[in-house]
């Protein structure tokens, strides 16, 4: 809001226009209006605060501004998703599926909400309950991340030790995405298991052909390498995930591989 600002010496002119008797002096305008807030503009506003402070890691900062959200609407299944989003990276994870069944009672489409749920369900081992959320959205032919849902499928039956339905979930992810580069790393683990170690390989890399950065594939690469006796490929390859990420799992465990195997 503007503020009208007067110079000492018309501060004194305005008090003596006042006192005068009979004076009706000059009028002062009144300050204009505050400008008018779009409250759904303010809403989105709201929400993307929160998520800014979640990809941060400020997990108290983005509470409480989601929790600010959730006063300006409630009824929003969004605000429901972010928050429970919050909560997984805190690892409560029973606040997280709470929050996550929230979103779906306000809107039972709310395809997000059901691919985080099943995300969660994958994360806690319950495979069973991961592979129905996922299979729902796999059925929806709108959702634009079905390769998302498949793969997970895929995860949740490997580690119920279904070899075959996990590799048919990942090729089902890649023929909707051949470049789906999460699915050609877990098709690689997967060919791990049984052996397969060339296979492996081709799968790893078709995954850092996608994403340069990606650590688990190089590291899963690097052990690949190892097993078929390729030291000096498996060395370049732990390296570069000490690269991109040293204080990880990965990264701990290829700097090991680096101090032993990799020793000239």
């Amino acid at each position: 809001m503007k503020k009208a600002i007067l110079s000492f010496a018309g501060i004194i002119l305005l008090a003596a226009i006042v006192v005068s008797c009979g004076s009706k002096g000059p009028r002062v305008a009144d300050p204009p209006p505050p400008p008018k807030v779009d409250p759904e503009k303010a809403f989105e506003t709201q929400k993307g605060l929160a998520v800014a402070s979640l990809r941060r890691g400020n997990f108290p900062q983005a509470l409480k501004e989601i929790d600010e959200a959730i006063v300006m609407d409630g009824d929003d299944p969004e605000v429901y998703l972010i928050k429970g989003a919050i909560y997984f990276g805190l690892k409560d994870y029973s606040r997280a599926e709470a929050l996550y069944l929230t979103s779906l009672e306000k809107d039972p489409t709310y395809a997000m909400a059901r691919f985080n749920l099943c995300g969660l369900y994958l994360k806690q081992g319950k495979y069973d309950s991961a592979i129905a959320e996922c299979s729902r959205l796999t059925d929806d032919a709108l959702f634009n991340a079905r390769e998302n849902a498949y793969t997970n499928i895929g995860i949740a039956y490997f580690n119920k030790g279904d070899i075959e339905r996990a590799k048919q979930n990942y090729e089902l992810a890649l023929q909707i995405n051949p470049a789906f580069v999460y699915a050609h790393n877990e098709l690689g683990k997967l060919y791990m298991s049984a052996g397969r170690y060339g296979e492996a390989i081709e799968e790893f890399k078709q995954a850092i052909n996608g994403l340069q950065d990606y650590e688990e594939a190089y590291y899963n690469l690097a052990l690949a390498y190892v097993k078929v006796g390729q030291n000096m490929q498996a060395c370049e390859s732990f390296a570069r995930v000490v690269d991109l990420a040293p204080g990880t799992e990965y990264g701990v465990n290829s700097n090991k591989y680096l101090n032993s195997l990799c020793q000239p």
